[in-house]
C-alpha cells in the first residue's frame, strides 16, 4: 500500500520536471471536466518536486479509478480487481493529502475499506458482493467530492472580515501622502492574496461537482437544481466587494452540496455490510 502510493507521488512528481501530465489525456479533457493546472516550479537539478500545484492535473485521477472499479465489481479476475482497488487506495490517499482535509470527509476510511477488500481477494477469502463494490467505489466518489468541498470553504470565516476599507485613523499633514501610498500598497497586496484564496476555492468547489455528477449518473444521489448550479470564473479585476460576494457564493453553493453528500453517504454506509475476517488470535 505504501509503496503504490509512494509511486503514485513519484508520477505526479516526474509528471511537474517533464512538463507533462495526466490532464493531458483525452479523458480528462472532457467538457464537463475544467482542465486544472498551476505554474510549475522550477526544475531542479537532483530532485523530483511533488507540490500541491503538481496535484491539479491529476485531480481526477481516484475518479477515473474508482470509476474502473465500479466496472469490475462483478468480474470474476480477482487479480485485476484487487489491482484496480490499490490504485484506488494510492489515488484517494494522495488526494487525502493534497486536500490536507480531516476526517470528517471520510477519505482515509473508504480508502482502509479498499485495502481490506483488496487483501481479502488476494487471500481468497469471501469478497464484498459486487453490489457492496460498486457502493465502495461510490462512496469513495463521495469522500473525495467531500474533501474538496472543505477546502472549498475552510477558510471562509477568516477571509470574509478581510477589510478593504483604508484605514481613517487621524495622521499629521506631513505623513498623509505616505500613509494613503502604504494603505495603498497594503490594500492591494491584500486584495491580491484575497483573489488567490477565492480563485482556489472555486477550483476545489468545480472539481467536487465533477465528482458528485459522476455519483449523479448512477442514480446514487439526488441533487436536482444543484446538479446545474456553477459560480462564474474569476476575471482577475474584481474589487475587494466582489471577491467577498464571490466567496460567499461558493460557500453557500458547497454548503448545500455537502448536506446532500451526507445523506447519500449515511444511505450507503448501510449497505455497506462486508468486513473483513477477523484476525486469528494467538491465545491457546
Amino acid at each position: 500500500m505504501k509503496m503504490t502510493l509512494a509511486f503514485a507521488a513519484l508520477v505526479a512528481g516526474f509528471g511537474v520536471l517533464s512538463g507533462n501530465s495526466v490532464a493531458d489525456e483525452p479523458a480528462v479533457k472532457q467538457a464537463d471536466r475544467p482542465t486544472i493546472r498551476d505554474e510549475r516550479p522550477e526544475n531542479l537539478r537532483g530532485w523530483v518536486i511533488v507540490s500541491n500545484s503538481a496535484y491539479w492535473p491529476l485531480c481526477y485521477e481516484a475518479l477515473e479509478n474508482l470509476t474502473e472499479v465500479r466496472n469490475q465489481a462483478a468480474s470474476t479476475d480477482s487479480a485485476a480487481l484487487a489491482e484496480s482497488l490499490d490504485k484506488c487506495s494510492a489515488w484517494l490517499n494522495l488526494a487525502a493529502s493534497a486536500a490536507m482535509v480531516r476526517e470528517e470527509s471520510r477519505i482515509m476510511t473508504i480508502a482502509d475499506k479498499i485495502d481490506e477488500v483488496s487483501i481479502c481477494l488476494q487471500d481468497n477469502e469471501t469478497p464484498p458482493t459486487p453490489r457492496e463494490i460498486e457502493v465502495l467505489a461510490t462512496m469513495g466518489e463521495l469522500a473525495v467530492a467531500k474533501s474538496h468541498l472543505i477546502r472549498a470553504t475552510s477558510d471562509y470565516a477568516e477571509r470574509k472580515t478581510s477589510q478593504y476599507q483604508p484605514n481613517k485613523k487621524p495622521v499629521s499633514t506631513e505623513l498623509a501622502a505616505d500613509e494613503k501610498e502604504i494603505r495603498s500598497a497594503r490594500l492591494e497586496r491584500d486584495r491580491d492574496q484575497y483573489r488567490y484564496d477565492v480563485g482556489q476555492s472555486l477550483r476545489h468547489l468545480t472539481v467536487a461537482q465533477v465528482y458528485l455528477r459522476a455519483v449523479a449518473e448512477q442514480g446514487e444521489i439526488e441533487l436536482g437544481e444543484l446538479a446545474t448550479e456553477t459560480v462564474a470564473p474569476l476575471q482577475g479585476q474584481e474589487s475587494g466587494g466582489e471577491l467577498v460576494s464571490k466567496d460567499k457564493d461558493i460557500n453557500l453553493l458547497a454548503e448545500q452540496l455537502m448536506k446532500a453528500i451526507e445523506a447519500a453517504q449515511v444511505r450507503l454506509a448501510g449497505e455497506l455490510k462486508w468486513e473483513p475476517k477477523p484476525l486469528a488470535s494467538n491465545e491457546n
